[in-house]
């Protein structure tokens, strides 16, 4: 892949990527870091990459997975850094974290790909056709994983509340 492709993807998915990141983080800051990092793993990986439609699948995963494994070592650092920890009442953001580590609770009882099909039809409102076209896989395997992980999490949260 030469820096015209990459520079094409950027251009065509660049911004996807961003609110993707965005809706993950909650940061523009951070969400701009993040959108730099997935496109250098690109760059760095584009020799293992077939051409064609696939990039828009695996650039979702690498976004999704590098924004979770962001928000996992955030919480991590917080613990031991009590003047990160947000100030109850301040923006709201406080009031989300809660939902947020749940969040990321569920979705790492799951490979990789169910990761992905939950997180851009949950979050990003795609449709299964949409995901299915992105990800490259048929829109019945999407609405099987994505069933099964809706049925999981409703387990995981009824657990949960017990």
């Amino acid at each position: 892949m030469d820096d015209a492709e990459v520079t094409d993807l950027y251009r065509r998915w660049g911004a996807a990527i961003f609110h993707r990141c965005l809706k993950l983080l909650g940061n523009e800051a951070n969400a701009q870091d993040a959108t730099q990092e997935v496109f250098l793993r690109l760059i760095r990986q584009a020799d293992r990459l077939v051409p064609g439609d696939g990039y828009l699948g695996w650039i979702y995963r690498v976004a999704t997975n590098h924004c979770l494994n962001r928000i996992r070592d955030d919480k991590r650092l917080a613990l031991f850094d009590s003047d990160s920890l947000p100030v109850s009442g301040t923006d709201g953001v406080a009031a989300s974290l809660p939902d947020r580590d749940l969040s990321v609770r569920i979705l790492r009882r799951f490979d990789e790909e169910t990761q992905t099909i939950a997180v851009l039809s949950l979050c990003d409102g795609l449709s299964r056709e949409e995901v299915a076209d992105a990800l490259g896989i048929s829109r019945k395997t999407v609405g099987r994983k994505l069933e099964r992980f809706l049925n999981d999490a409703r387990k995981f949260l009824s657990r949960a509340n017990a």
